[in-house]
């Protein structure tokens, strides 16, 4: 029997074992955040209880005010050898801080269950590599945060005449989710209110004890914001007017480096303006405003916070959906920020030692640092309420915890700002030449074939 073989069709006789899978996996890449290394580290020691009283010895400004008087050395004439004196006196405060402490956890794991899965060891260094390690980042970073904006001496929202705030957080279970204030921010953060700053920081000793010792060579003050804060600020000082319409960057704008700031346009993310070094904060608090009348006495506004990643359901690869972060596009568009005047030794973090009490005694050396370790003992009651059974030593979890004090050293170096922001607004631009009408087009590259 003759066999009809098609000149387009074929026949797959060959073992293919299906699915495939591309052997490149993918690894998500996200910043890292920036709070740590900004901020001055030491420790808390042990045996001395939970919280610590701290003393400070303060300075006492002279009475400038005083008359000088005319010496006399005539025959009994005034009082040559009793001078009237004037009093200068001494004091110093105390204030009060104490260990805090947050402890996470994975889900429990299953060697039995893990040793089968084809691409276990390569995931696992991505959990560890990409999101305990900069979970450790992103838990300690908003977490001096919170404490920078506890500590700052001066706080202060955008306004006209850039009114001092206080504040406290509303709970929600165990949640910080809300920010209530005793006033609201009505501006962008403008160059004239950072220049307004630099003479009560100057007073504060912001810039040490001789700042003008070397003219020219003083330090340059810490601001801690945005992108789209620092774009606007470097856009403002050339676009401001006063009331009689003259540009303010020249009689306004004292600083000399101006200049400067076209150079942080230019690079983006970080640079100098005017007498101010800029640091970015990708991941600063925002918040946007949900009611103007939130019926706690002294704290009207209320906002919420809003965080530059969400967490949604991922599709799964072969086990069951998990969890994924996308960016928060409502993060992009918050309106109320918070940013910072800034000095390292504004405050102090003081993680919690873990020294042996006594040599008889070996407990397990603790770190409260935020160092992921991986526990396998007394691991508690499963959701069904029974203990859960390690004899084996296959079953174990990660965990971290975090113990740490923060000592406040010089916090009148320190101001928090909360003002209104936004992305630079979107220009259109259209064409210039009219529509042409979709002429028609021809594209053959066939020559004419002989007839």
């Amino acid at each position: 029997m003759a066999l009809n073989v098609s000149c387009t069709d074929f026949t797959q006789l060959l073992v293919d074992e299906q699915p495939h899978y591309d052997k490149l996996i993918i690894r998500t890449i996200r910043p890292t955040d920036g709070w740590i290394g900004h901020v001055s580290t030491g420790v808390f020691p042990n045996a001395i209880g939970v919280s610590l009283f701290q003393d400070r010895f303060e300075v006492v400004y002279p009475d400038t005010t005083k008359q000088w008087n005319n010496v006399a050395y005539a025959s009994c004439v005034g009082t040559p050898c009793d001078p009237t004196l004037n009093t200068i006196g001494w004091g110093s405060s105390r204030i009060q801080y104490a260990l805090e402490q947050q402890a996470w956890q994975t889900p429990l794991l299953c060697f039995d269950q893990e040793m089968h899965i084809s691409a276990a060891k390569e995931q696992w260094r991505q959990i560890i590599e990409d999101i305990l390690t900069p979970a450790t980042s992103a838990i300690q970073s908003n977490f001096l945060r919170k404490r920078a904006l506890f500590w700052a001496k001066k706080k202060w929202v955008a306004d006209a005449n850039m009114s001092e705030f206080s504040y406290q957080w509303q709970l929600v279970g165990d949640q910080e989710v809300y920010l209530l204030t005793n006033a609201i921010p009505t501006s962008l953060l403008t160059p004239q209110m950072l220049q307004f700053r630099e003479a009560r920081l100057l007073a504060e000793g912001y810039f040490g004890k001789n700042p003008y010792k070397e003219m020219g060579n003083m330090p340059l003050i810490e601001l801690v914001s945005d992108q789209d804060t620092v774009w606007q600020l470097d856009h403002l000082a050339s676009s401001l007017v006063s009331n009689n319409g003259a540009p303010t960057v020249s009689g306004n704008w004292r600083f000399t480096q101006w200049s400067a700031a076209s150079e942080f346009w230019r690079y983006g993310f970080s640079g100098q303006m005017g007498d101010y070094a800029t640091r970015i904060d990708w991941s600063q608090l925002r918040f946007n405003l949900v009611t103007t009348s939130s019926g706690v006495a002294g704290y009207p506004y209320k906002f919420q916070v809003v965080l530059p990643y969400r967490n949604v359901v991922s599709s799964g690869a072969g086990g069951a959906p998990g969890l994924k972060d996308e960016y928060n596009p409502d993060y992009q568009r918050a309106q109320y920020r918070m940013s910072f005047i800034w000095h390292n030794k504004a405050m102090e973090v003081l993680v919690s030692e873990a020294k042996s009490i006594n040599p008889q005694m070996p407990f397990m050396s603790a770190n409260f640092g935020g160092k992921w370790q991986f526990l396998m003992d007394n691991l508690g009651a499963g959701s069904d309420g029974c203990v859960i059974n390690n004899m084996f030593r296959n079953k174990g979890l990660f965990a971290a915890r975090f113990k740490q004090a923060v000592r406040p050293l010089y916090p009148e170096f320190a101001e928090a700002i909360f003002h209104k922001s936004q992305p630079n607004c979107i220009n259109t631009v259209d064409v210039c030449f009219p529509n042409p009408n979709y002429p028609q087009q021809t594209y053959s590259s066939e020559n004419t074939p002989c007839p």
